[in-house]
């Protein structure tokens, strides 16, 4: 996974957490009227969906919905991208939001960071975790099983104040203070509200919970939805009993009553357990008491639940959908090259390549912000010569793709001699003698190459008479910017017709020309991949 998928993967868990939790939150204050074991199972379907589309939030297609507040480049600027070229698995750098517009950071060091916070926390985590967990194995240890009800196993202890309920794989435990047992009926209720509590899946949900508090630490939503599920749990626990009638309503006030007495004393509450009285604290018992004793006039409305649930699904995905964009990894990787050229290859008989010289130059043009802004500019200006190419295209031939070469030459402007590109001047950026050799008049007094129809006429005639000599059109964009005597040169030397061989040795006249014009092809025939 890249640094671009883990953090918008790692915002969007946190973006569906608040969903989550605020949808929930409306629903119980608009409706009063759902059971409390109905809106645990709702939280727990929308929890479940949440993890669901975090997993796969890796795997959506990337879109661009909205504007993404982080990106990450394969380079700082055009300036600095052949010493800073980081290809798509490598770090590259990221640019966040500042109050000076935008800072650009080593997306290595920024992962590092990353991946040191995470281990801090989980380290941490884990240590609570281990904690606890050796702390239900001593207690276990220190306990007795007096019965077994299905798979549950219930014990006793008389070093704990009050009951609780854990889980481990193939392990569903339920433990009881030793204080329990003299009281029958207190005992029967205790043991019946904790299998309850595996019945509803609470005991597994806690783990769940939890590490989504570790790993969301800094979002206070999870923690508030944590204590929300909490109560959910026992008020959901309390209501079944009740409902079918396992126990007596003002026994089991009574017996929540005293027992919370004693959960005051409890000194250590493991945070895998789940528990009669945990949530005392909270000041909840007086709501548990009340809603027990209104919970049979409450009509199930599951169908609201469903509808709820199903609304809740919806909009989660589409928020994952859309936070794909928070961060977005600017970068070109081969996979996606080869999509661009095969979207890219026309009928005509003109070969589209790509390797690792294309790609870099992709990640020039793409993967930096003025490269991309400097191909955007050179395809709205091409808008404007389009006809007059195109037309000129047609009369000789010559494939649609060599529109792509003053994408390259003069990023489609029309400029006079002594400008910043060299010797060239017009759209196709031909030297005076060039020029000349094709008709075009060019003295102190006229210069025909300012006129881009007569350009672009010997342009094409040009690259169309390197083409009919080396049957290739490769070598006749090589020999456009090199000269065909050069080339014939390379090719005699070498003993080799094949372009990129004979650019890897050295023969060029501007540095990787060939595969510039190449990445222009590819992004002039997919436009989207500059926006």
């Amino acid at each position: 996974m890249t640094l671009a998928q883990a953090l918008s993967t790692y915002v969007n868990l946190n973006l569906l957490i608040i969903i989550g939790f605020g949808g929930l939150s409306i629903l119980s204050v608009l409706t009063k009227t759902i059971k409390s074991k109905t809106s645990l199972e709702l939280n727990y379907f929308v929890l479940a969906t949440m993890l669901a589309l975090s997993v796969i939030h890796p795997f959506l297609p990337a879109n661009e919905i909205f504007k993404p507040a982080a990106k990450v480049w394969s380079a700082q600027s055009l300036k600095t991208f052949s010493k800073d070229y980081a290809q798509s698995d490598k770090g590259g750098y990221i640019s966040l939001p500042s109050l000076q517009g935008s800072s650009s950071l080593d997306a290595d060091r920024v992962a590092l960071i990353w991946i040191l916070l995470l281990a801090v926390i989980f380290v941490g985590g884990g240590w609570i975790m281990i904690h606890s967990l050796l702390s239900l194995l001593k207690i276990r240890k220190n306990s007795f099983l007096i019965r077994r009800i299905g798979r549950v196993h219930i014990y006793v202890n008389d070093q704990i104040k009050v009951p609780f309920s854990y889980w481990l794989p193939m392990q569903a435990n339920v433990v009881i203070p030793a204080s329990l047992v003299s009281r029958g009926d207190d005992y029967q209720m205790a043991v019946a509200h904790e299998i309850q509590h595996h019945r509803h899946g609470d005991t597994k949900w806690v783990y769940v919970l939890w590490g989504l508090r570790l790993f969301c630490v800094i979002n206070p939503f999870i923690h508030f939805w944590n204590r929300s599920i909490s109560e959910l749990q026992e008020f959901a626990c309390d209501e079944t009993l009740v409902d079918q009638n396992k126990v007596e309503s003002q026994a089991y006030a009574r017996c929540l009553v005293e027992v919370a007495q004693t959960a005051i004393r409890q000194e250590y509450v493991p945070v895998c357990a789940t528990g009669l009285t945990f949530l005392v604290e909270r000041n909840i018992l007086k709501r548990r008491i009340e809603k027990m004793f209104t919970t049979r006039v409450l009509k199930p409305r599951r169908s609201i639940a469903v509808v709820f649930g199903l609304a809740m699904a919806t909009l989660m995905a589409a928020s994952a959908f859309a936070s794909k964009s928070v961060v977005q990894d600017r970068r070109v990787s081969m996979t996606q090259a080869l999509t661009m050229a095969k979207n890219a290859q026309s009928k005509m008989d003109f070969p589209v390549v790509v390797n690792d010289l294309v790609l870099q130059q992709l990640n020039r043009y793409i993967g930096t912000p003025e490269g991309r802004e400097l191909m955007r500019n050179s395809l709205g200006r091409m808008e404007n010569y389009r006809t007059v190419i195109e037309s000129k295209i047609g009369q000789y031939g010559t494939p649609s793709e060599l529109m792509a070469i003053p994408i390259i030459e003069s990023g489609y402007q029309n400029l006079p001699d002594s400008n910043k590109f060299g010797w060239g001047a017009g759209l196709w950026m031909f030297i005076a003698p060039t020029a000349r050799a094709y008709g075009l008049k060019v003295d102190t007094n006229v210069d025909e190459r300012m006129n881009v129809e007569l350009l672009t006429d010997a342009a094409m005639r040009y690259l169309q008479s390197n083409f009919l000599r080396f049957k290739d059109w490769q070598l006749a964009i090589l020999a456009y910017n090199v000269g065909e005597n050069e080339v014939q040169k390379a090719i005699d030397k070498n003993g080799s017709k094949d372009a990129w061989t004979l650019i890897r040795r050295g023969y060029e006249n501007d540095r990787d020309y060939l595969p510039r014009v190449m990445a222009a092809i590819l992004i002039m025939k997919n436009p989207d991949s500059v926006k």
